[in-house]
């Protein structure tokens, strides 16, 4: 199966360095919608309770092979494979 993708929005927030993958819990972000699809596609959002957002690490520089490697090059953690790759991320947000 083969599907493409086109962004409809973008992440936003004051950290400068998104390299270091650890301590996000506290970095508050913002989806900006492209305005292509104007306001009105928000229309509603505030009645749920949060939203399920997909999206693509764009600027991971680490390999996708599923060759076997230490989590985020830490040398005290075991390398370990990967049978699928990932190079998405789906959380959970307050809406």
């Amino acid at each position: 199966m083969h599907f493409a993708m086109s962004p409809v929005g973008t992440v936003r927030n004051d950290r400068t360095d998104g390299a270091l993958t650890d301590h996000w819990g506290a970095v508050v972000s913002t989806i900006v919608v492209d305005e292509r699809f104007g306001e009105e596609c928000l229309l509603g959002l505030a009645d749920f309770s949060h939203v399920d957002v997909f999206f693509v690490f764009d600027r991971t520089t680490e390999r996708s092979d599923g060759r076997p490697r230490r989590p985020r090059g830490r040398a005290d953690l075991p390398a370990v494979g990967c049978s699928r790759p990932a190079h998405h991320g789906v959380p959970t947000a307050s809406a």
